[in-house]
């Protein structure tokens, strides 16, 4: 009976970060990438010390773990809740957990899309190559030798302080760092553009 009820809860924990995802974006589908930028950026998903923050590669595991669960669907290359992300009850200032990234299992495990290959209930997800922000985010921290949540934190300031997207506050920051930014801009005007 407990097992069934932490079984419950990691699903509602699971829940609430799908539809925080949603609400805040304000959409009813996103594609896979926005809904991991999403995750990894957005949510300032950390604990006070710093070290709680997510990596890009967990934030796929949540999204393929509520694909599994059922709480995401794949439609046209795109991820929609298969609930009503709008009446699930989260509080004003929700954080997933990190506690949620250890109930989800193993990250070497096969990819969880083999299983829901199996049962037919949804597409494939495609293994997507890293999301651009989490590359340039990358190049930064080697150019720069800031640690990549110093990195995060600098883009993190400058998006509020312009009120632009994550990828293109990436490129200014990257810029300052002595960063090759024209190589990017192709992928992230059009990551800009699908918002």
């Amino acid at each position: 009976m407990g097992h069934a009820f932490r079984e419950n809860d990691r699903m509602n924990e699971l829940q609430r970060t799908v539809a925080v995802v949603f609400n805040r974006k304000g959409k009813k589908m996103l594609s896979e990438r926005e809904f991991i930028n999403a995750l990894f950026f957005e949510l300032k998903w950390s604990d006070p010390t710093g070290t709680g923050r997510i990596e890009a590669k967990e934030a796929q595991r949540i999204m393929e773990a509520a694909i599994r669960k059922g709480l995401l669907e794949i439609v046209e290359g795109y991820v929609k809740p298969t609930f009503d992300h709008k009446s699930v009850e989260v509080p004003l200032n929700y954080k997933p957990t990190k506690d949620l990234l250890k109930e989800l299992g193993d990250p070497g495990a096969p990819p969880s899309s083999v299983e829901a290959l199996k049962t037919g209930k949804v597409a494939p997800v495609k293994t997507e190559v890293q999301p651009v922000f989490s590359v340039i985010i990358d190049d930064i921290a080697a150019k720069s030798g800031w640690n990549k949540r110093e990195v995060v934190s600098r883009i993190n300031r400058v998006m509020e302080n312009l009120s632009i997207d994550a990828e293109v506050a990436a490129l200014l920051i990257g810029r300052d760092a002595g960063v090759d930014a024209g190589k990017y801009l192709l992928e992230v005007k059009e990551e800009v553009l699908r918002k």
